[in-house]
Parts: structure tokens; C-alpha cells; sequence
């Protein structure tokens, strides 16, 4: 139970001393990850709403079928 509470308390010390140095730190490390998974992400939208449209036109583009 100490070492938990010395840990706790080390670790609150090194937020508060450094944290926005390593919130930077972290940020810059990540900021390609970031921009690589937003352009994903707009491919992968891109192609749903593509799928969507052919979904609302039909998939063969041909009237729908009409029983007598």
C-alpha cells in the first residue's frame, strides 16, 4: 500500500513539474500518426458514401422490376 502511494505521489510530481513539456513531447511524436489516420478515415468515407450512392441507385442502375 506505501509503494502505491508513493508512486501516486511521484507521479502527480512529474505532471505537475513537466506535464506540458510532455504533452508537447507526445504531441509532436504523434502528430503524423494523426494526420495519416485522418486521411484514412476520409478514404474509408469517401468510399461509404460512394457504396451508399450505388445502394440508392440500384445496384444495376436498371428500373426496378415490376410484377404483372
Amino acid at each position: 500500500m506505501k509503494s502505491f502511494i508513493v508512486g501516486a505521489i511521484a507521479g502527480i510530481a512529474v505532471m505537475w513539474l513537466w506535464g506540458d513539456r510532455l504533452r508537447e513531447v507526445v504531441d509532436n511524436a504523434t502528430a503524423d500518426v494523426r494526420s495519416r489516420t485522418a486521411e484514412h478515415l476520409q478514404g474509408a468515407a469517401d468510399t461509404i458514401q460512394s457504396v451508399a450512392e450505388t445502394v440508392d441507385r440500384g445496384l444495376t442502375g436498371a428500373p426496378p422490376h415490376r410484377a404483372f
